[in-house]
């Protein structure tokens, strides 16, 4: 009878604490990425705690109580509605390296994404989300509480088994919000050692032999951002996205099947940057990295950037900090074209230059990567496009807006070129994309996650120009456009490029060697042909996903 005492008198308490603790793992029933195992093992961890802290709030007054559930609210809200909109955006459940990637993630990319993906529904479920547990908390009457003299034996137990929830680690893994701080601690401590080793590793000897008579004079490497070959015509897509690199066709090698390490921009530009890869994370700091290399190599290495590295610090700006010159033009927040400008300066720099430019690409949200001029695909108008299933007229409008991006990098791309085109020395560009994405090709989704990764979104362009006399040059290079690859062995290349040696150097792992030899290759954890393999069968079932 005491205990049906209790419960009622603290029933509003109980609802919060299942509210807080209950919501995220039940709704995570709707992930497709999380086996059901998993989420009843979620659901019964947090139901445990929901027990203990329950019990050890039994002790507390009412004041005390509001004090206490307050603090878990802040604590929880911010990890809760993450996870929540991340469920009903993608119905996946982020995993650690979405996480991870959103402590890195800037003011701009963040008020771009949220204009792109909240609708008014979701403004509404999110502010309810947090205004209902704020209520209870306001509603919570003067209840009676247990003084811990008087059971000292359930206090000490609570305690206990509070402690043991949140220092096992599998246990804590369970509790959304505890693992969300837990992949930011790590993070964090992560961030700090990695840069420290990569500032000591500058002080290291590391012996790099150039070619003089295999080397460009200029080297430039364009990194685009979301673009996937899928919707470029230069590649087969049904719009004519690339006109003018399709007029260059014949002064081009274009790569049919190159894929990304990766889905998400940072880890893939920490791989490309780097010889880190799946097998050798430790890579990032034990060797070189791409400006280090060159920088030994006796290049002058520049960085253009139209992505900005300034107001958040991610984990692969202390490799783009090695670079010898660097151009952040991105705080004017235009489209890519203001990088012309600074390249055309750049390129008329004397000695041997290695030039990185890294664009904003197709990233969402895609309306702001082109200037008006651009917007010509209207899918209102017919113009021969057909989808696989039908589109809502804001999905018909995403696809536009994101082909017109495609155009627009079209023009971007044959503007660079008729810069190198000037040039009057051997020079050499490859322009390749981070990642892919998946614009309603295929089921209701746009956008790219690792948790539901597609072909789509690591299906990326990689294209290479040569000036006439850096061809004579090297007759030694292998140019065939078959060959599978994965950008993350880009370092291999570039250096075949440049004619530089180096312990640790393989020219197996080169695309341009004639001792090229195909490797498996990776997105993520998970092999390329799986995930070509699942795209397909998904594709086959034609079952679409509806937000």
């Amino acid at each position: 009878m005491q205990i049906k005492t209790i419960l009622q008198e603290r029933k509003l308490q109980l609802f919060f604490l299942g509210y807080i603790l209950l919501l995220v793992p039940t709704f995570s029933l709707i992930a497709q990425n999380i086996p059901a195992g998993a989420i009843m093992a979620g659901i019964a961890v947090s139901f445990g705690l929901l027990t203990v802290i329950f019990a050890l709030s039994s002790f507390m007054t009412t004041r005390y109580i509001r004090v206490f559930y307050s603090f878990l609210l802040a604590l929880s809200m911010i990890p809760g509605a993450i996870f929540m909109g991340y469920l009903f955006f993608a119905r996946v459940m982020i995993s650690e390296g979405s996480i991870a990637v959103l402590f890195e993630t800037n003011v701009e990319e963040s008020k771009e994404f949220i204009s792109s993906y909240l609708n008014p529904w979701m403004t509404l479920g999110i502010a309810l989300y947090i205004l209902c547990p704020a209520v209870m908390i306001f509603k919570m009457k003067h209840i009676t509480f247990h003084r811990v003299k008087e059971h000292k034996h359930l206090f000490a137990a609570s305690v206990l088994l509070l402690c043991l929830f949140l220092a096992i680690e599998p246990v804590a893994q369970r509790i959304y919000f505890v693992d969300f701080y837990r992949v930011f601690a790590d993070y964090k401590v992560r961030s700090v050692l990695e840069e420290r080793a990569i500032r000591e590793r500058q002080q290291q000897p590391f012996e790099v032999a150039l070619a003089g008579s295999q080397a460009p004079q200029t080297l430039l490497v364009v990194i685009g951002e979301s673009l996937s070959r899928n919707h470029m015509s230069l590649y087969g897509y049904e719009r004519d996205t690339s006109p003018l690199l399709t007029a260059r066709r014949a002064n081009l090698k274009v790569y049919r099947d190159v894929v990304s390490p990766q889905v998400h921009t940072i880890p893939v530009i920490r791989s490309v940057l780097s010889f880190a890869d799946l097998a050798h994370p430790e890579y990032l700091t034990q060797r070189p990295s791409l400006f280090e290399l060159f920088n030994r190599a006796g290049y002058g290495t520049y960085l253009i950037s139209n992505q900005p590295f300034d107001d958040v610090s991610s984990s692969y700006e202390p490799l783009l900090r090695q670079a010898g010159h660097i151009v952040d033009v991105s705080k004017a927040n235009h489209p890519d074209g203001v990088v012309l400008h600074e390249l055309e300066q750049t390129l008329k720099a004397n000695g041997r230059k290695l030039i990185v430019v890294h664009l904003m690409g197709s990233h969402t949200a895609y309306r702001f990567r082109y200037p008006p001029s651009f917007n010509r695909f209207d899918r209102r108008e017919p113009d021969g496009m057909e989808s696989p299933f039908p589109l809502t007229a804001s999905a018909q409008a995403t696809v536009d807006q994101y082909d017109n991006s495609v155009l627009y990098n079209d023009w971007l791309m044959a503007s660079i070129l008729n810069l190198l085109d000037r040039q009057r020395e051997p020079s050499v560009m490859i322009y390749f994309s981070d990642h892919g994405e998946e614009v309603y090709d295929f089921r209701d989704f746009a956008g790219h996650a690792a948790e539901k990764v597609s072909s789509y979104m690591c299906e990326v362009p990689f294209i290479v120009w040569m000036s006439g006399d850096y061809i004579k040059k090297r007759p030694n290079l292998v140019f065939r456009e078959d060959r599978p690859y994965s950008t993350c062995d880009l370092l291999y290349s570039l250096s075949d490029l440049a004619g530089l040696s180096y312990e640790g150097y393989d020219p197996a792992r080169s695309l341009f060697s004639p001792q090229f030899a195909a490797r498996e290759r990776f997105v993520g954890a998970q092999p390329y042909e799986s995930v070509v393999r699942n795209t397909r069968e998904y594709n086959s079932q034609k079952w679409i996903f509806f937000r």
